[in-house]
This record gives structure tokens, C-alpha cells and sequence, in this order.
């Protein structure tokens, strides 16, 4: 939390002058929030074993974090290498020690500054250990101390920017019961502190200004957060407690009781007394650290300074201008000076009892003014007794720890004497006149004067002295809570009205404390006006008063959660009008703890805050959450960001890891590991009330969204039509986010792994589907998307399938069917490109030239080609993708039946044709007529556009009724019906009326059962048998030219086995019906060709053998089928079998 530049100025709020606190106080937006409550357990806001072993925690029950522990990033692959924090200490079962985050001790050096002649400032920077030098002495030996470094130790070092797992790590300990809110507070400070001196400390070894700047800049930043954290475990974490376990018989007797009383019952005490206790903590843990890293702090000198041995010298030689006597009281009575140089002792003494002071150590300070030689001075501090003026319950009972018995008896004994209330007034009166007549001249110590004011509120006289923004802060809310006390004390004792009516002889004792009453504020929010704008304030202090972290803390005391969220927004989360509004602004440690504060804010005022600020804390906190975790993202950190996102509003937790996962779609495994592990262990899989977002959701969208057409690919179109597109490998990979394995420490391990199985085989069948009808082309070159797919689900399908298979889901078991029936057609296609690459290389060499093994190799390609293909057609009596049933009852008919493309025009060349309005409509044209009577008696609609994402793709609708037996009821074609027929035209290049040689290249396609009011249900049978009308007819068409090949290179061919045209036509496949007219042409002409060649090589054999001819017809169930004209019979008389083929 950085400070003063680019800081927004103070609130207009801070407004209206000095109001009497007689007036009723106005609380403001205070009373909204109830932050203390009567606890036992001395812990924080709730009973760490209690929680644990009851019911749910109060902060709302479950938090949705995964049932495993946090796991550390180098628990993970391809951790990055400098995390620097220790992972074999992150146990977060158990509450976090100290230690965890890197807290010196100073340990080995701490007794550097007790050798002889060393210097009381102990150097602890990794410099100065490296170079710590004895000063010689006169009877001493020069000693060089030098710290030695192990060649295989590695220097561990931190930083602010390196934390981030910290957090991180104690968040999700406490979201999984492990520690508590307010212990997560005082965590996250000493880690701040830790964080903060080890800065410091890297700080002195730098050499550049720029360099020291920003480190110390930073340690401030550190500091200011660590104490936001204090405060918020004072106001909201620390617990508070009753004086008495027993009310009965144990009234309040003395004054030190009734104030422990009130400030405990009284609200406005209350918040006063607990903001003192962090101011005073935040300047105790400071002169601890000067103590520990400079060896020295407020009273570390030798004793006995308080004497004025200077001074007595100086009165024996009678020296002008010298006090006469030695006595306290002697500088103001006579207006005359000590010596100068036991005033420089004075003066340094009453500093350091006054920092002692505003550390809250009263006893120490009592203590120095002993050890100094001034007991007197002790005696003034303790006036109201060793508690202070203002005394809290916990040091009470720290005092007295039998609080029944163990009560004072002294002041009981002074309170019956000389009256209730009465030594508590005279001796604030006493310090009252004293501090108003100490300071005013040139030779009188502000220091002393604010050391009596401290005492009675005095709060102009402390104020001079105070010269940082805690000092000042201290000094007026000290002063406000104990005149609070000290009128409560006045109704109580029965005193008489505080002004008296002539307005005279108000500064008498009796009328204590009306003396200091005019210079208290009305409220907090009065109190920090003044700090803003009265001229006591220094004006470094008026400077801090507009700092980030001085502006947050103010409103944390205030309550003013409204306003801290509108700062937090205006320093952390992008301006509307930004263009990139997802990259994260402003400091990183200050969007770290406003997405930490934001996010405690909502557990520990859940059930107090009011509506209005309720809504506004979960918008902008998401806002701030999300930023966040983009900031974690940018910062290679994915593994934090499940803590954070698993906080965020549903729709922004599924597009924050949808966003992710397309930015890391091209990185390596480990990195999209990390990134599927945070969202797979911190969020449920499904959620059921819709409160949290799910991994089913994410997932859903990721392969959604890697379906869709991109801009991009208008480069990509002319580039590459016989090729894969870009867009079809990012969908193959889209997958992978399926097939990771799930960590271990899930509950339910094995069912989210067959979960994502199962929706790993459906999406890569969807897949199978587009990328089959898109590599039709015979070409050597692979459908990439394809075998992407089969490589990623290789490693998932080897394991144990028992559990995938008891899932409860429909078409889980046919889409395995339907998985290996694709895994073996690309299995097909694989060798065939195989083969045609072969032969495309031996082309390219005359055949004279060819090696037999190359011709051997080229041979045993096809052979394989025709074998794999063969096994392919014959397997369940050609049943290939026929085997799902899908179709709707009647009882739950659909109204329409639609299927939806996006696709390219393009040619064999490799040329594309550019959709526009001409285009579509003669495509429009073209798919009417392919739809002919039936589709009008089944209100065929086609509608066809350009795609607006990429000019160069179209976008085809077609919609027509369903029927019995497509649509309706048991399909028993296995052909896809009309829409698919339609489609299959356009996809063969055969549509009537339209170019010639034009092919749709598909790059999606979906069919929908339509009903009104009804979300649209997948009709997977549709786009199969499109794949069955398109993928077998060229199968068999492939398999053909390999045979006319093998046919071509003199190797003989079983005919029993490979007769591709009586399986085409035989009845028991049906193949014959899947073929267009184009395509039987095609496949005849390669059996006449293979025939010639076969003969070619018979005559060869036997050359004194006649061949005879005949003519017949052709075979009588292809002239009815297609219309064929009589084509020749040629008759072999070796083997008296017969072949038709094409003429």
C-alpha cells in the first residue's frame, strides 16, 4: 500500500468543527456493523476446537474448497524455479508456524555486538555479515569475522513479488477449517512484517538510488499492509470479554474497575480502545525491530543520566544562567536552564519515555525513568495506577489473574478515604496544569509537556510532538477515550454539572474534565477531519492523511465498507472505458491484499452488513477477485488461481479458466496441467444450486468455444484447402483438458475420471464426424485434428474402463462403440496416405530405375491398405457408425429436425470459392432441388449465409419435419435421412444446378431435435449417417485404386477375398446405396481398369492363348439401381469366371 502519489484526495465527509461529546454521538454507518461480541475463547471471533469438532463454521458453513490439501507448486510439473518458499513445511492441516515464512531470528549474529570493541549496531544485511570487522583495542587482536558460504548451499531468498503462494497457501487453509478468519489475520501480517524486513535488509545492499528507492518504497508499502492486517484482527478478529465470570456480588469498586467496566459495555469505548491497542502495537513491534536489526531503541543507554551531574557542577561554580537548585521543579520555578549538556540528556530521556508511551509500555517506561536516577518522573506515569488511565479487560486480568480476590487494595483504600473518583481527578487536573505550563518557552521540552498530557488528554500539547501519521492518530483517540471514561466516571460518582453557571472556577479539580472536553472530536470521522486539517497537526501527518494505506485504515475504522470498496476499485480494477479491460492495473501488492480483504470482508460481515452494501461488496469484490487471479495468471502462477476463482461469481469463475485455457491452449503439458489441477481440486465438478462455478462448465464452454469459427482463419483458407486448418488442431486439442489424470487426493477420484472420459469420447466423436467429412480428398497429407484426437485419449482409454462404463449416462457405451469404430476407419485412411505417399515418391522415378524393394514396400502399403479396409466394411455385416439409435419416441415427437454446417466452397485445385449473395442463392437453389418432393411434403427450409466471423466460410441451415424413421421412432436406413442426403450432395460435389467440381469442406456440423421451449437436443444419428453416405463409398472407391494398383505392379489378388463389387452389391451390406451415380461410375471404371491390367498380365503369361469376346449386359440389379446402358462381359476361359466392368 503505497502512499501519497496518485492517491485519491480526502473525503468531502470530513467536515464540521469540534461538538461537545455531550451531544448524542452519531455513529453514522458505524451501528451496521456488530464487530464485537462476548467470546471465551481468547483466541479470536471463534473456538478453533470447537468449530472443528461442531457443527459448520459461522461464516455461512461450506466453502466449496477441495478436500485436499493445498498442494505447492513444486508439488506440480514444470514448477517455476524461483518459488522460493519452502514446501516441505506446508502441511496446512495444522495451523502455520511462524517459521513458514521466512521470519529471522538473527540467529549466529545476535552475539556479534557482545565481543570486545564491536559496535552496539549489529549488522545483520548479508554485506555486512560478510564483512564484520573487530575494532582493534589496545589490548585486543584485530579479528576478522567472516561468513562462509558452501559451494552446494543455495542462498534462499524472498521478495514482495514472491508471496503470492503465501497467501494463497494460508486462504485455503483456512477455507478448509484448518485455522480460523482472525488467525488468517495475523498470519497475513507476519508474513507482511517478514516479507517487510527481509526487503529492508536486500534494500541495504543495493548500490543504485533507483534501486534503494523502490526497495524501501516497497518495504512501506509492506509495512502499511501488515498493519491494515493488525487492525483489521483488532476491530473484527480479537475477541472481546467480560470482566467477571460471575456477575453477581462483583459490582465495579474502584475507578480502575469502573473504566476496565465501561470501556468493556460501551460501544464507542469500545472501537476507541481498540484502535489504541493496534496503534500502540504498530509503534511496539517497531521499537522491537530497531531492538533486533540496529541493536539499539527508545532508552538503550547507560543509567543514571537523569541526574544532572552536569548541572550540579555547574551551580557549585555558580555559572549564570544555571538553575539554583536540583529539585524537578526547579527549571519552571526559577525560568532558568539546566546545563546544556544535561539538557541534551533530558531532552533524549523524555523521547524515549514518550515513544515508550505511545508503545503502550507504561512499565517500561516507569523503569527507564528509575534506571535514569528520576523516581519521581515514575510516580507522575502511574498516577492512575500500573494499568493506565484507561485500562483494558485483558491487562486487567493479566494483573489480577484470581480477579474475585485479587482486587486492588491500595486504591480501594484511597477511594474510601477521600471519595470515589476523587486521586483519579486531582492528579489528571495536576497533569493538565502542568503540561499547560510546560513547553510554551525555548528552553522547556515539548517532549515533557506531552508526557503529562498523555495523562489527562491534553491533546494540543501531544500533538506538536508527534510527527507521523500513528503518532498523531494515537495521541487523539488516547485523549478522546479518556475523557469518555473520565465523564463516565463523573455521572457515575454523582459529581456536580461540569460548567458552572456563573462560568467561573471551572478549572478546579471538581470540575475535571471540562478542561479538556472542547478539544475531543464528535466521532471518528470528526477525529480524522482534524487530522486533516487543524494547524497542531504537522504537516507531514495532513500528508499521510491522503495515503493508500492511511486512507483504507480510516475507513476500517469507520465501518465504511462502502467507501473502502469504491477506493480499492479506483486503485485496482480497469476504468470502464478501458480497451483492455482484463489487464490487471495498479501496484501488484495493493491488488493482492484488495482481493484478500475484499474476500475475509465478505465472511466476517455476512450476516451483519446491510443489503445495499451487501450487493456492492459481491460486485466489486468479484471484480477485484477476478483481476486478481488474472494478475496470478500473467505472473506464470496458474496453480493460485483455483483459491481465488473458486470465490468469484459463477459466470465469471467458468470465463476466467475459459480465457486461461485458450491463452495456454499452445503451451507444454505441465503448464496446462497446473492450470486443469486449481480448477479441478478447489472447484465441485457439478454445481447443483448454481452458487459456484463448476468444472463441468468450464469445460462445456472451453470445447464450445474451440468449435467456433475465429477471424483468424480468413488467413489460413486460401493457404492450405487440402490440409488441416488451424482451427480443426485447435479443437483436437481443445480435448486434452478431458484426458489429464485427476489428483489423487480427490474424494471421488475415479468417478470425475470416468466423468471426463465419457465427455472426452463424445466430444472427440463430434469431432471424428467434421474432420471425416473434410479429408475426403485423396491426398498423402493426414487429417492432423484426427490423430491429435487419437493421440490424446491413447493414455486415458488404456486404463480401467469399469468405472466409465457403470456411469449412469446415456450412450456411454455407444459412444465407445462409436470411438473405436473411428479409430479404426483413420486407421484405414492412415494407410492409405501411407501408400499414396509411396507411390507419389516412386513417381517421381522412372520405373526402370525403381528398386525392388521400393516396389516391395510399395506393394506391402497396399496390401495393408486393402486389408485393413476389407476388415473395416466386412466387421458386423457392415454395420460401420450404425449401430446408435437415437431417434425420439412418438409419445416425445420433436417438432422440426435440423442440421446446421459451416463450410467451405472449394475445388480439388485448391482454389476456394468466395460465398456471396449470388452463391448462396444458387446454393439455396441447388439443396431445394437435392430435397425434391419429399422435401416439399416435409417443409423443407434452407437457408444459407456467409459466415460473419470469416467471409470466406458459409453457413447452411436446413429444417424440415421429422417422419417416422427419421426423426421419429426406430431408424432402420442407418443413412441419416433427409437432411443428411441433402447435405451428402453438397459434401460429394454433386449438387444439380451448381458448379461443377464444387465440394462443401465441412469444418461444423450439428443436427438438433427442435421443440419449442425446449433446449435443443443433440440428433447424432443425422451427422452419421452423413458420415456413412460420404466415408464408405469413398472407402471403397480408395481401396478400388489400390487394387487397380496392385492389379498395375503384376501382384496377384485373392478375388475370393477382395471382391469389392459383389460386396458393394450384395444385399446382406446394402453398400450399393450409399453410392451417388458419380461414384458407381467410379467405382466400375477402377474394376475395368484392375480387370485390363489382370489380363494384361495373364496374356503375358500365356501368350499362345486366344482370348474370346462377348457382349452382355450388365448386371441386372445395377441397370434398375442406376440406369446403366449394356456394358461388355469379358470371358476368361481358364478360369470360366466372368467380371462386368465399365466401357
Amino acid at each position: 500500500m503505497s502512499g501519497g502519489v496518485g492517491s485519491p484526495p480526502a473525503r468531502a465527509t470530513f467536515v464540521g468543527g469540534d461538538v461537545s461529546p455531550h451531544e448524542t454521538p452519531d455513529s453514522g454507518g458505524r451501528e451496521q456493523f456488530r464487530r464485537y461480541r462476548k467470546r471465551r475463547s481468547s483466541v479470536g471471533l471463534f473456538g478453533v476446537a470447537e468449530d472443528r469438532k461442531g457443527s459448520p463454521l459461522p461464516f455461512g458453513g461450506a466453502f466449496g474448497s477441495p478436500t485436499g490439501v493445498y498442494a505447492s507448486p513444486q508439488s506440480l510439473p514444470d514448477a517455476s524455479p524461483w518459488e522460493r518458499w519452502d514446501s516441505a513445511a506446508e502441511d496446512l492441516k495444522t495451523p502455520i508456524p511462524r517459521k513458514l515464512f521466512g521470519g529471522a531470528d538473527g540467529g549466529g549474529l545476535a552475539d556479534l555486538a557482545d565481543l570486545p570493541g564491536s559496535s552496539a549496531r549489529t549488522p545483520v544485511s548479508r554485506e555486512q555479515q560478510r564483512r564484520v570487522t573487530q575494532t582493534p583495542g589496545p589490548h585486543t587482536t584485530p579479528v576478522v569475522l567472516k561468513v562462509v558460504k558452501k559451494e552446494d548451499q543455495q542462498e534462499i531468498s524472498d521478495s514482495a513479488e514472491e508471496s503470492f503462494a503465501r497467501f494463497a497457501g494460508i486462504l485455503d487453509a483456512t477455507f478448509q477449517g484448518h485455522l480460523s478468519f482472525p488467525e488468517l489475520m495475523l498470519q497475513y501480517e507476519a508474513v507482511c512484517r517478514d516479507l517487510a524486513d527481509l526487503v529492508r535488509e536486500e534494500a541495504s545492499e543495493t548500490h543504485r538510488v533507483t534501486e534503494d528507492r523502490l526497495m524501501r518504497q516497497k518495504a512501506q508499502m509492506l509495512h502499511g499492509e501488515a498493519a491494515s492486517w493488525s487492525l483489521l484482527w483488532h476491530l473484527f478478529g480479537k475477541s472481546t470479554e467480560d470482566m467477571y465470570m460471575d456477575e453477581l456480588d462483583n459490582a465495579p469498586v474502584t475507578s480502575e474497575e469502573e473504566a476496565c467496566d465501561f470501556i468493556t459495555r460501551d460501544h464507542n469505548a469500545q472501537v476507541c480502545s481498540r484502535i489504541v491497542q493496534w496503534l500502540e502495537t504498530l509503534a511496539s513491534k517497531e521499537l522491537d525491530y530497531e531492538k533486533k536489526h540496529k541493536g539499539w531503541y527508545a532508552g538503550s543507554y547507560a543509567q543514571k543520566l537523569g541526574v544532572w551531574r552536569h548541572t550540579q557542577s555547574a551551580i557549585r561554580k555558580k555559572t549564570a544562567g544555571v538553575v539554583h537548585r536540583l529539585d524537578p521543579d526547579a527549571p519552571t520555578r526559577e525560568q532558568a536552564q539546566l546545563h546544556p549538556e544535561d539538557q541534551k540528556l533530558e531532552e533524549s530521556l523524555l523521547e524515549d519515555v514518550w515513544k515508550l508511551l505511545v508503545a503502550g509500555r507504561l512499565e517500561e517506561a516507569q523503569e527507564l525513568c528509575r534506571a535514569a536516577g528520576q523516581s519521581w518522573r515514575a510516580a507522575i506515569l502511574g498516577g492512575c495506577g500500573e494499568l493506565g488511565p484507561s485500562p483494558t479487560v485483558e491487562a486487567w486480568k493479566r494483573k489480577s489473574r484470581d480477579f474475585y480476590k485479587a482486587r486492588d487494595r491500595t486504591l480501594h483504600a484511597v477511594e474510601l478515604e477521600s471519595g470515589a473518583g476523587h486521586q483519579r481527578r486531582l492528579w489528571k487536573w495536576a497533569c493538565y496544569c502542568a503540561s499547560d505550563n510546560i513547553g510554551d518557552s525555548t528552553h522547556e521540552s515539548k517532549y515533557e509537556a506531552a508526557i503529562f498530557a498523555s495523562q489527562c488528554g491534553n491533546v494540543k500539547r501531544m500533538l506538536p510532538v508527534c510527527f507521523s501519521w500513528e503518532a498523531a492518530c494515537w495521541a487523539m483517540v488516547r485523549s478522546w477515550l479518556d475523557v469518555e471514561v473520565d465523564l463516565h466516571l463523573s455521572s457515575v460518582h454523582g459529581l456536580r454539572p461540569i460548567q458552572d453557571p456563573n462560568g467561573e472556577n471551572t478549572d478546579r479539580p471538581e470540575h475535571w474534565p471540562h478542561q479538556v472536553v472542547s478539544q475531543q472530536p464528535r466521532d471518528l470521522q470528526a477525529l480524522f477531519q482534524k487530522l486533516l486539517t487543524w494547524d497542531l497537526v504537522n504537516e507531514n501527518v495532513r500528508r499521510s492523511c491522503k495515503e493508500q494505506k492511511h486512507l483504507i485504515q480510516m475507513d476500517l475504522m469507520l465501518g465504511d465498507v462502502a467507501h473502502l470498496l469504491d477506493l480499492l476499485r479506483t486503485w485496482i480494477a480497469p476504468s470502464q472505458d478501458s480497451r483492455e479491460r482484463s489487464r490487471p492495473h495498479g501496484h501488484p501488492q495493493m491488488i493482492r491484499f484488495g482481493a484478500h480483504l475484499v474476500l475475509i470482508l465478505r465472511y466476517i460481515l455476512a450476516d451483519e452488513i446491510k443489503e445495499e452494501f451487501r450487493e456492492k461488496l459481491w460486485l466489486i469484490g468479484d471484480l477485484i477477485l477476478n483481476t486478481y487471479a488474472i494478475f496470478l495468471f500473467t505472473q506464470r502462477k496458474e496453480e493460485l488461481v483455483g483459491v481465488y476463482a473458486s470465490q468469484l461469481a459463477p459466470h465469471l469463475c467458468v470465463e476466467l479458466y475459459v480465457h486461461m485455457m485458450e491463452l495456454r491452449e499452445n503451451e507444454s503439458v505441465p503448464v496446462k496441467y497446473k492450470i486443469f489441477k486449481s480448477a479441478i481440486e478447489y472447484l465441485p465438478f457439478t454445481s447443483e444450486d448454481g452458487t459456484k462455478g463448476s468444472f463441468s462448465d468450464i469445460v462445456t464452454r472451453v470445447l464450445s468455444k474451440s468449435r467456433e469459427i475465429r477471424s483468424d482463419s480468413q488467413q489460413i483458407a486460401k493457404v492450405e484447402s487440402l490440409g488441416e486448418r488451424q482451427h480443426r488442431v485447435r479443437k483436437a486439442h481443445a480435448v486434452q483438458w478431458l484426458c489429464f489424470l485427476p489428483p489423487s487426493s480427490l474424494s471421488n477420484v475415479e468417478m470425475v475420471r470416468a466423468e471426463l472420459l465419457a465427455r472426452a469420447l463424445d466430444y472427440s466423436n463430434l469431432l471424428f464426424r467434421e474432420y471425416s467429412l473434410s479429408s475426403l480428398w485423396r491426398t498423402p497429407e493426414m487429417p492432423v485434428g484426427a490423430h491429435v484426437l487419437l493421440g490424446h485419449l491413447a493414455e486415458p482409454l488404456n486404463q480401467p474402463t469399469d468405472a466409465l462404463l457403470s456411469l449412469d449416462q446415456h450412450r456411454v457405451q455407444e459412444n465407445l462403440q462409436e470411438f473405436e469404430e473411428w479409430r479404426e476407419y483413420y486407421a484405414c485412411d492412415a494407410l492409405f496416405r501411407n501408400w499414396l505417399k509411396i507411390v507419389q515418391g516412386n513417381s517421381a522415378v522412372p520405373n526402370d530405375e525403381l528398386t525392388s524393394d521400393e516396389k516391395d514396400r510399395a506393394a506391402a502399403a497396399a496390401q495393408q491398405a486393402v486389408d485393413a479396409a476389407f476388415s473395416l466394411l466386412q466387421r458386423n455385416s457392415g454395420m460401420w457408425l450404425a449401430g446408435i439409435d437415437d431417434t425420439a419416441e412418438e409419445e416425445a415427437a420433436p417438432e422440426w429436425i435440423e442440421l446446421l454446417c459451416t463450410g467451405m466452397l472449394s475445388s480439388s485445385s485448391g482454389s476456394s470459392l468466395l460465398p456471396d449473395a449470388t452463391v448462396c442463392t444458387a446454393l439455396v437453389d441447388a439443396l431445394h432441388s437435392c430435397g425434391a418432393d419429399e422435401g416439399v411434403q416435409r417443409q423443407l427450409t434452407v437457408d444459407v449465409s456467409v459466415n460473419l466471423k470469416d467471409p470466406n466460410f458459409v453457413d447452411i441451415h436446413l429444417r424440415c419435419l421429422p417422419v417416422k424413421g427419421d426423426g421419429l421412432g426406430t431408424s432402420t436406413e442407418y443413412d441419416g435421412g433427409l437432411l443428411a442426403s441433402i447435405m451428402g450432395y453438397a459434401v460429394k460435389g454433386e449438387l444439380p444446378h451448381f458448379r461443377a467440381g464444387i465440394v462443401l469442406e465441412v469444418l461444423r456440423l450439428d443436427a438438433f431435435y427442435i421443440t419449442e421451449g425446449i433446449q435443443p437436443v443433440q440428433a447424432s444419428y443425422i451427422v452419421q449417417g452423413l458420415c456413412r453416405r460420404c466415408c464408405l463409398p469413398e472407402l471403397i472407391l480408395r481401396t478400388m485404386q489400390v487394387k487397380v494398383a496392385l492389379a498395375a505392379a503384376l501382384v496377384e489378388i485373392d478375388e475370393d477375398e477382395c471382391d469389392v463389387l459383389e460386396l458393394v452389391a450384395s444385399r446382406k451390406y446394402e453398400f450399393y446405396q450409399l453410392f451417388s451415380q458419380r461414384q458407381m461410375q467410379d467405382l466400375l471404371q477402377f474394376e475395368r481398369r484392375a480387370r485390363i491390367f489382370s489380363l494384361e498380365a495373364q496374356e503375358a503369361v500365356f501368350t499362345d492363348f486366344q482370348m474370346m469376346f462377348s457382349v452382355l449386359f450388365v448386371h441386372p440389379r445395377f441397370a434398375d439401381e442406376f440406369g446403366c446402358a449394356p456394358l461388355c462381359r469379358i470371358v476368361t476361359p481358364c478360369t470360366e469366371d466372368m467380371r462386368y466392368v465399365g466401357v
